[in-house]
């Protein structure tokens, strides 16, 4: 059987006088009373009326837990009666308070652990996720808000930030039991979020959320009337890029390149002539002298590198060649070992890629031969950090004149030029060339410049009209003369249209095919 209770707060008011307003707890009897007596001692009359915004529904069935939920209307919590009673009616027990003991921090913090590590991009979803939960408590405004304080008091800050963004608002849904949370709570998340981050970003924070609740539902057994993301606007972006490089962009693209090379050779081999100054400087007995040791040790290699000269290693050269060339992802890329690479095949083995499957990049003689350049200091063939990279990056696009384009561009760029060369004969060719699994996303890369569409068409006009006899007239195949007028006409490569068969079907041996 199942039973109903009014768990809403008791309210007593007093007829024109608010400040004597007060509610109570709907169990904290005695303190009730104790006002109400208050109240009347003094010569007023209080009115007592209990509110309806919480009702406990309490399940109880032999041989099975009780379930106890509580619901913000008496027509919900009379809904969920119904339900339970059909249930019953059918011999099924469901634990729908299992639903109503969990929050959704709870079943985030599950998902963070169980899901998370098989997940291609799982270390991101953790990072994304741990922020959320760290949001819904407020915790980083805390720590801002103290930070501030300490500043205005203190001149300097003790708290430490641990963090390189600002806080999400709109997050204290997460917090509340499962069964508590609604599309309009998340809707409001959407609307804050979208003034500090872009579409795109919110949509993926949306298909988390989404991907938490239906494992919470379908996997872990949690019983819901509905997902919460039912209802959720998602908000409208279109991400996708189209960028190639211009006329004579490359060119100047390589040149910096070049010049940043030169530059990082010489730091390095600085670097390397100073290494053994740099660490003596560090034995020294206070950080003011390590300092100025170390900057004197590192201008001393600066000189002797000037003077003794150094190897000029094309290591951003060879990058962006290598990018172009095979229209790998930066990931692939920075990923990629030299026990990976089969100079006899010309391959590069990519053992998981962003898909989840692996596939193999293939490789120009050429490229192969700047990789051979660059000095196997490590197990990464590009041993480089992201963040050093994309400074590299933004500096070699600067020196260039290069506006907008960004390192994944060359992945646009290079398989818009495989598609653009006519060598890979079926789609299935280019398809596998790229590392798609689908058309679709492949359809988003393939970006055939109009120069290069206009010049096919030249091609195929020129072709027709090669095609073509005088006067706009189609010279006919051998074969198919011999169909329309026989062996004998089959002779000439052109009849006049004025000439027909002898035979009583009219029966012209020329098509008109206007030019």
């Amino acid at each position: 059987m199942a039973t109903i209770t009014n768990r809403s707060n008791f309210v007593v008011t007093v007829t024109k006088h608010d400040e004597l307003e007060k509610s109570f707890p709907y169990d904290a009897h005695d303190k009730l009373k104790a006002y109400v007596k208050s109240l009347r001692e003094q010569g007023f009359k209080p009115k007592l009326v209990q509110l309806a915004t919480s009702f406990l529904v309490r399940v109880r069935r032999t041989g099975y837990p009780d379930q106890s939920i509580t619901f913000g209307s008496r027509e919900e919590a009379e809904a969920f009666d119904a339900r339970v009673k059909a249930d019953q009616h059918q011999g099924l027990f469901i634990d729908y308070a299992v639903a109503n003991r969990v929050t959704v921090a709870d079943i985030i913090g599950k998902y963070m652990v169980e899901d998370c590590p098989g997940l291609k991009g799982g270390d991101n979803y953790r990072i994304i996720l741990n922020a959320m939960l760290q949001d819904s408590t407020n915790e980083l405004r805390k720590r801002i808000d103290k930070r501030q304080q300490e500043m205005r008091e203190l001149g300097r800050t003790l708290t430490p930030l641990d963090a390189n963004r600002m806080p999400m608002t709109s997050l204290e849904w997460l917090q509340l039991p499962l069964t508590q949370v609604n599309a309009a709570q998340i809707n409001d998340f959407v609307q804050d979020r979208l003034e500090y981050v872009g579409a795109s970003t919110v949509a993926r924070q949306l298909d988390l959320l989404r991907s938490i609740f239906n494992r919470a539902m379908n996997g872990w057994g949690y019983h819901l009337k509905c997902s919460p993301m039912q209802g959720v606007k998602y908000p409208a972006f279109f991400n996708e890029r189209d960028r190639r490089l211009q006329d004579g962009e490359e060119v100047r693209l390589l040149d910096a390149a070049r010049r940043e090379d030169q530059l990082r050779s010489f730091e390095r081999h600085a670097d390397a002539l100073a290494a053994d100054e740099v660490k003596a400087a560090l034995a020294l007995p206070t950080p003011y002298a390590q300092n100025e040791a170390r900057k004197a040790a590192l201008d001393k290699g600066r000189r002797r590198a000037l003077n003794e000269g150094y190897a000029h290693i094309p290591f951003y050269e060879t990058f962006l060649q290598f990018q172009l060339a095979t229209a790998a992802r930066r990931g692939e890329t920075l990923g990629l070992t030299w026990d990976r690479l089969d100079w006899k095949k010309q391959t590069a083995h990519v053992p998981t890629s962003k898909n989840g499957r692996p596939r193999h990049l293939s490789i120009r003689r050429d490229i192969l031969a700047l990789l051979g350049q660059l000095p196997r200091s490590s197990d990464l063939v590009f041993d480089i950090g992201i963040k050093e990279l994309l400074n590299a990056w933004k500096r070699i696009c600067e020196q260039a004149g290069v506006e907008g384009l960004h390192i994944h561009d060359c992945r646009h760029e290079g398989i818009s030029r495989a598609a653009e060369s006519g060598l890979f004969p079926t789609v299935l060719d280019l398809q596998g060339y790229s590392g798609h699994r689908d058309l679709r996303s492949l359809s988003r890369y393939v970006h055939l410049s109009p120069t290069t569409r206009a010049k096919r068409l030249e091609a195929a006009e020129e072709q027709r009209l090669d095609e073509l006899g005088h006067n706009g007239r189609q010279r006919l195949k051998t074969t198919e003369m011999l169909r329309l007028g026989g062996a004998a006409e089959a002779q000439a490569s052109t009849v006049p249209p004025e000439l027909i068969a002898a035979s009583g079907n009219v029966i012209p041996l020329v098509r008109r095919t206007p030019v």
